[in-house]
């Protein structure tokens, strides 16, 4: 018995031992740091991630075993400062068998104050890295493992509270605050389903959390704002996985609020985008984002990135819109009202092809069209959010034109992308030269070299200013032109200073060059320079041409409610010969646009084929007729020299509101002169012209002369005229004008081969007695009346030394047709029959001349039939009968 008791005493001694020291193991401080480094061995093993504990840990025994931590640390990369996650208090139990079998399965599992920092500090170093890379490089390829949740926790709940994930990137300055005061997460095990539901706030903006994660189907995972909702589901694949996503948008200011920008915008808008990921490679398809703001304007994004990181593998759509289709602006005539409208580009790119791509900038005064093969129109990145609340793009890179060869490059920053403020950057532009002139002349051979240069842009929508404007021509001799300057308002064309200096050696060469008629000019010289500060602008300009030279000063203030502009046009030296040529040489350069007759197809061919359509901008000079801007100009030309002699000629142009005025141009050279004033009324749409006046003087020989005419004829002529027609166009003026003129010679005559050509060599006997080379005119008057271009004549008379013509019908200038009777009868018996009447019917150029029997003999209804003893040169006999 006493063996008994000592052995029962010595087992209780034993036991005693045991439970004090395993009391000593779970609960006393002397074995606290073997409890800490048993469980961070334990979680550490199962995370593949460094775990600290820095408070106690405890351990509970029973059917499971019980474990609570606190102060659990995941420290970040070493290089790192932050640290990565902390836990204030960690409780669950875990089987004692699945421990002595290596296997973790928790339950009970919570979590308390549990705080995620993912930081990048401006050297781009990130406290996310892993402290056990070889560990981690090493299971890269081994079998992806199951999902934590999956195979570490066997209960049916999971309450964690106190969460708080913040991230922070100093490089980009995104910071995302995310609390969560408690994520509870339920298993059913009939469904097999897991859910989560939770209620926080993300930089302030409170939302709710919802998920579901069944075992078999899709996930599907929400998050609801007040004014943003977004949905994220998964879509059954083989391999990979496939998540849709879809945010609602009802105010873009929360979500502004949300990433901490500046709310600048208000509006509403919807993104939706399927991201895939299979074999290492990511990609988004079926991406469409639409924002419409409050005040109209819109932008809308379509399309796919391929493999993320491939800039060759994109293929998008986009669609700026500054006002809603339904509400544009009106078409512009004016510069001044000229809007931008929209913006449409579409860049198609896949892997081994060459990129195509198109740009359409729409405008309500044009739209600029270009497409082809070529890197996208607008590339940016390093976009960045910052401290002030702006999101800014580091780098941006503009292209404007044709995509191979564009005309512009803008390569620059925006500092506050959402306000339009702060953009900075070096443009280039390189265009043919030609296209300065006209778009028809683009070609491969294009003489007129290439004009290029460079220029900064600085400021925002409201102020952009453009400086350091610097540009010439190259790879060309035929001319040579340089701009440079500054303009402190682009988008108003406000405070500028620019210098524009042309210089052409040869002006028939310049010509040649456009594939014109050579006309010997000489060299040309022009010289513009234009100023402006606040509402003063000054304009001066220096024309050379040979001998000639003309210089031009213009002041404007713009301050007052009715703006005058002052100026004059001077000139020390005008030859008339060179005037000539330089006439010669503008008709030339009228011919670029095509022929008058051929203006309405190549309008046609240019909007179907060429990169500008829809355009409605008015010439500038008549836009500035229609500014509303008042003028008064005045013109002296000191010293007008020519073989006849030196004149000078003095006149002013007045403009306001209601008209312009033009005269009177008085001018007296040779024996010759004429007195013509214009007047155009503004006050109507019709906007016409009306030009009264008279000449004397000229010689017929000289004006035939001076237009290469070969043929002969003399005279001199006098004219008086009152005209009115539309100024779109020298064409549109002659087929709508509307008026009458009266035009007479005397002492003329004219070569009979002349009158050959005209068709009228039929009568010789009408212009001479006998067959001559030249044939004598004694006068000439006709009186014209103009109706809608239509020039028809009564009374027209023409005089030889003993026949009278008597000529009477229309010319239709815009139908380029005439039809017109020719009745010759001796000088003082009209009423006697016309021997041999003609008629001239048909087209302008080549009109059919027949000659017919002449009508019955005249009478006049009055009765009169005597001539007057002195009667009147070229008035028809008829009418001075008594």
């Amino acid at each position: 018995m006493r063996y008994v008791v000592k052995g029962v005493f010595i087992c209780c001694a034993v036991a005693l031992v045991f439970v004090f020291a395993a009391w000593l193991f779970l609960s006393s401080a002397l074995f606290s740091s073997v409890r800490a480094t048993f469980v961070e061995s334990l979680i550490s093993k199962k995370l593949g991630q460094d775990v600290r504990i820095e408070d106690e840990v405890r351990l509970g025994l029973g059917r499971q075993l019980q474990i609570s931590a606190a102060g659990l640390v995941l420290p970040g990369a070493p290089e790192a400062d932050a640290k990565l996650a902390a836990i204030d208090k960690l409780e669950f139990e875990v089987s004692a068998r699945d421990l002595w079998n290596n296997k973790l399965s928790l339950s009970d599992l919570s979590i308390s104050g549990f705080h995620l920092n993912l930081i990048t500090d401006k050297d781009g170093v990130g406290n996310w890295h892993s402290v056990s890379q070889p560990n981690a490089a090493a299971s890269q390829t081994a079998k992806p493992p199951m999902l934590p949740v999956a195979g570490i926790l066997s209960d049916r709940t999971v309450d964690l509270t106190d969460i708080t994930i913040f991230y922070q990137n100093e490089l980009n300055g995104i910071e995302l605050n995310l609390q969560l005061p408690e994520l509870l997460f339920k298993r059913d095990d009939q469904t097999n389903t897991a859910s989560a539901a939770g209620e926080g706030s993300l930089n302030g903006e409170r939302f709710e959390l919802s998920g579901t994660f069944p075992a078999e189907d899709p996930f599907r995972i929400t998050a609801v704002f007040e004014q943003v909702s977004i949905l994220a589901e998964e879509v059954p694949q083989e391999a990979g996985l496939e998540v849709r996503t879809t945010i609602e948008i009802v105010e873009l200011g929360q979500l502004l609020d949300i990433l901490k920008l500046d709310r600048v915008l208000e509006g509403s808008g919807r993104i939706g985008a399927t991201f895939h990921t299979a074999n290492g490679t990511s990609r988004i398809d079926d991406l469409a984002v639409l924002a419409e703001l409050d005040g109209g304007q819109s932008l809308s994004l379509n399309g796919q990135i391929g493999e993320l990181g491939n800039p060759e593998d994109v293929s998008l759509t986009t669609r700026i819109r500054l006002y809603p289709e339904n509400a544009e602006p009106a078409p512009a005539a004016s510069r001044y009202d000229l809007k931008l409208v929209a913006v449409d580009m579409v860049m198609d790119s896949v892997p081994g092809q060459v990129p195509q791509r198109q740009m359409v900038i729409k405008t309500n005064g044009f739209t600029l069209d270009t497409s082809g093969e070529g890197p996208p129109p607008i590339k940016f990145s390093e976009l960045s959010r910052t401290p002030e609340g702006a999101l800014r793009v580091g780098s941006i890179n503009l292209r404007i034109g044709n995509p191979a060869d564009p005309f512009v490059i803008l390569n620059g920053s925006v500092d506050d992308a959402l306000r339009l403020q702060g953009i900075s950057a070096e443009g280039l532009m390189d265009i043919p030269a030609s296209s300065l002139i006209s778009p028809e002349l683009l070609g491969p051979d294009d003489q007129l070299g290439r004009f290029s240069g460079n220029f900064h842009l600085n400021g925002g929508i409201n102020q952009l200013s453009l400086t350091n404007l610097d540009g010439q021509t190259s790879e060309t001799e035929v001319w040579n032109l340089e701009v440079h300057g500054k303009v402190k308002n682009v988008l108003k064309f406000e405070d500028l200073d620019l210098a524009i200096d042309v210089d052409v050696p040869s002006g028939a060469d310049l010509l040649e060059a456009l594939s014109l008629e050579r006309v010997e000019t000489g060299p040309a010289r022009f010289e513009i320079g234009l100023v402006s500060q606040g509402t003063d602008w000054n304009a001066n300009a220096a024309v050379e041409v040979a001998d000639s030279a003309l210089q031009i000063v213009a002041d404007l203030d713009d301050a007052t409610s009715a703006p005058v502009l002052r100026g004059t046009i001077e000139s020390e030296l005008i030859k008339v010969d060179q005037i000539r040529t330089i006439i010669q040489a503008v008709a030339q350069l009228r011919k670029l646009g095509g022929s008058e007759a051929d203006e309405e197809d190549a309008d046609q061919e240019d909007s179907a084929t060429g990169p500008l359509r829809d355009v409605t901008l008015e010439p500038i000079g008549r836009s500035i007729l229609l500014s509303g801007m008042d003028m008064d100009v005045d013109i002296d030309l000191r010293h007008i020299v020519g073989a006849r002699g030196i004149s000078s000629l003095q006149s002013d142009l007045t403009l306001n509101e209601e008209e312009l005025k033009a005269g009177p141009l008085k001018f007296e050279y040779g024996g010759a002169h004429f007195d013509v004033s214009g007047q155009m009324d503004l006050s109507n749409d019709a906007h016409l012209l009306t030009l009264t006046g008279k000449a004397g003087g000229w010689q017929l020989d000289d004006i035939l002369h001076n237009l290469n005419f070969k043929k002969g004829a003399s005279g001199t002529i006098y004219a008086d005229f009152s005209v009115t027609g539309g100024t779109d166009s020298p064409k549109h003026f002659a087929n709508t004008m509307n008026g009458s003129a009266t035009v007479s010679m005397r002492d003329g005559s004219i070569e009979t081969q002349l009158l050959d050509l005209a068709g009228l060599g039929v009568l010789p006997w009408v212009f001479t007695k006998e067959k001559q080379k030249v044939a004598p005119i004694v006068c000439l008057r006709a009186p014209i009346n103009i109706s809608n271009g239509n020039f028809s004549t009564k009374q027209t008379t023409l005089e030889t030394d003993h026949v009278q013509v008597v000529v009477f019908g229309d010319v239709n200038v815009a139908g380029k047709s005439l039809d017109l009777n020719l009745q010759p009868r001796k000088i003082g018996e009209p009423l006697s029959k016309s021997p041999w009447p003609v008629t001239l019917r048909g087209p302008l150029s080549k009109p059919n001349v027949k000659v017919k029997d002449g009508p019955k003999r005249l009478k006049r209804s009055d009765g009169a039939d005597i001539m007057p003893a002195k009667r009147k040169l070229c008035v028809p006999d008829i009418l001075q009968l008594q």
